[in-house]
């Protein structure tokens, strides 16, 4: 409240992180407070739960799971006891919801490559978003819904794109170095967080969509491997994984400029896949 009072902002108080950690050797779900604090178990799949994403609402939750063998997508309410699986043949992976609508983009690989569609909050597939050729991931929705960012190796290496819902058209965003992938939208809709990979170095990149030179900034370096960049609801700070303390994958967090880089929680085994919720509201 004296955030909003002071700056207009609800600031990052009431949000919350999902996660994905270790335990007894299986990788579950978690959920913590923005600040680390209080973590609790969501899945208990004793298997092996990946890509955790928030719904708009803060009321569901998205991820990926090999309960059944292979990876599928469960959609889950967290207060009450229902959901849905998206099971198709092959690969179903990479969720992210839609910004105000219980809709999701995933990324399905029935038909071949794998490709991205938009499914209901039931895990009814509504409509195919790409058909480029090559292998299509992460997609990362827009704030205002209208397009989305993801990985395609179309052009040869993967590489960030943005496709436009409603016109359809795609552009490459990322041309500096080989391996680009996993886009995540800043909250603002500007600039567009991503893991850059180059001479066996995996770094967090963060380029501006409205800069003419449209060059890169570079904000982890010489600290190990870093990935999995979540933006906080506000855009002011940035959520990710890395292994730099003693090669073990933990949780970070640093300014939207790669300031203040530190660990965001001490929990035993690995940490890593943050999911920063869009929502700060959780009186549900």
């Amino acid at each position: 409240e004296i955030s909003h009072k002071l700056t207009g902002n609800w600031g990052v108080f009431n949000s919350k992180i999902s996660f994905v950690s270790t335990v007894d050797g299986h990788k579950e779900i978690f959920v913590c407070e923005f600040d680390g604090h209080n973590p609790q178990q969501i899945t208990h799949d004793k298997s092996i739960s990946l890509s955790p994403n928030w719904s708009f609402d803060g009321r569901w939750l998205a991820y990926v799971s090999y309960a059944k063998g292979k990876p599928d997508i469960y959609i889950k309410n967290l207060k009450e006891n229902r959901g849905a699986i998206v099971n198709h043949k092959g690969s179903n992976i990479s969720p992210d919801w839609m910004p105000g609508q219980l809709n999701l983009a995933v990324a399905l690989s029935f038909s071949g490559n794998q490709e991205i569609y938009l499914l209901t909050k039931k895990g009814e597939i509504t409509k195919r978003i790409t058909n480029g050729g090559g292998v299509n991931v992460s997609p990362a929705f827009s704030p205002d819904g209208k397009k989305i960012a993801f990985t395609s190796n179309r052009g040869g290496t993967p590489q960030v794109y943005i496709k436009d819902l409603e016109g359809g058209d795609v552009t490459r965003v990322t041309f500096k170095g080989r391996y680009n992938t996993s886009p995540a939208w800043s909250p603002d809709g500007r600039k567009i967080a991503y893991v850059g990979i180059e001479k066996n170095k995996i770094d967090i990149f963060v380029i501006d969509l409205t800069s003419v030179s449209g060059m890169p900034v570079q904000l982890t370096m010489n600290q190990q491997d870093n990935e999995d960049p979540s933006w906080s609801p506000d855009g002011s700070m940035i959520t990710f994984t890395s292994n730099r303390e003693g090669g073990v994958l933990r949780l970070f967090v640093m300014t939207a400029a790669g300031t203040d880089q530190r660990r965001l929680l001490t929990l035993p085994g690995k940490q890593s896949q943050p999911s920063w919720s869009k929502s700060t509201s959780f009186e549900n």
